[in-house]
């Protein structure tokens, strides 16, 4: 997986947790959606997209060797 496609999947990742948050402000605000057949919000998907993308922001940054001693991007 290259650096670009880590920092698409991690933006993914963020854009999935914030959907999660935002059903769930729904959901919870929401008394009629209790009755329904919807399915109900899941913190752990929330949790385990941050932490996901806790740990592949810092394998990324661990990659990046740009400076003005090297002239590559990433290793």
């Amino acid at each position: 997986m290259t650096p670009k496609e880590k920092i698409d999947y991690m933006m993914q990742s963020l854009q999935l947790a914030k959907e999660e948050i935002e059903y769930a402000e729904e959901y919870l605000g929401d008394a009629t959606m209790w009755n329904d057949d919807n399915r109900m919000p899941n913190g752990t998907i929330i949790r385990e997209s941050l932490k996901q993308v806790g740990r592949m922001a810092n394998i990324v940054a661990n990659d990046v060797v740009l400076s003005p001693y090297c002239d590559r991007l990433f290793r």
